[in-house]
């Protein structure tokens, strides 16, 4: 059976190449994560039109990987106590949550317009 590669580093291990230090892997990570952060500038607005009426906050200007969007919407859904989801490069809460999401992305580092 093969083994499952889940990055490009996982190709070293096929070859007996041994592996770096996971310090130094995760401080990696962790600096692109924060060059992330800083090139994005969030928009946090409130939209009623084509939704009966019923308002959804919605954050926009994600340049992220889809799974890390989801992890951002579940945990702002439960902050927020209300439903949710990601649809292509935006974050839908249910109901008025403006200040709740603008206040959780600041606190995660991010630059934060409206709210």
């Amino acid at each position: 059976m093969a083994a499952k590669l889940n990055d490009l580093s996982d190709l070293g291990a096929l070859f007996g190449i041994p592996e770096k230090d996971t310090s130094e892997k995760d401080a990696r990570k962790a600096e692109k994560e924060d060059r992330a952060k800083a090139l994005v500038k969030l928009h946090v607005q409130l939209e009623k039109k084509g939704r009966k009426g019923k308002g959804v906050t919605v954050i926009m200007g994600f340049f992220h990987m889809r799974k890390d969007m989801q992890d951002y919407a579940r945990e702002l859904k439960a902050r927020c106590g209300a439903g949710g989801t990601v649809k292509d490069d935006t974050i839908e809460i249910q109901g008025d949550h403006r200040k709740t999401a603008a206040e959780y992305f600041r606190a995660k580092g991010f630059r934060v317009t409206g709210g």
